[in-house]
């Protein structure tokens, strides 16, 4: 399911608390480290949702995962929410594009 490099990598987080889907985030270097701790921070404060913390990942060049089946069980399950990760992939390969 998450297909990162794990060659070099020194830890890797999962963001679920208070967000729709899960978002997985590798951490290669120190100063991703560093980084991705201000992350947490505003997760915390400010209250990022998974597509806040998703195009976070993509301005700071950071690898990441939403962490989600994509199987018939969780589209018949709960379709709205199926819905609403297509719709937010969506528009994270469009913001990915401006960048």
């Amino acid at each position: 399911m998450l297909n990162f490099t794990k060659e070099g990598m020194k830890e890797l987080h999962i963001l679920s608390e208070g967000i729709n889907f899960p978002v997985a985030i590798p951490i290669y270097t120190d100063w991703q480290g560093t980084q991705f701790r201000y992350l947490l921070e505003n997760v915390r404060t400010a209250g990022f949702s998974s597509y806040d913390i998703c195009r976070w990942c993509i301005t700071h060049k950071f690898k990441y995962s939403v962490v989600y089946p994509l199987c018939r069980k969780a589209l018949f399950k709960n379709p709205y929410k199926y819905l609403k990760y297509l719709e937010m992939m969506l528009k994270l390969k469009k913001f990915s594009k401006r960048i």
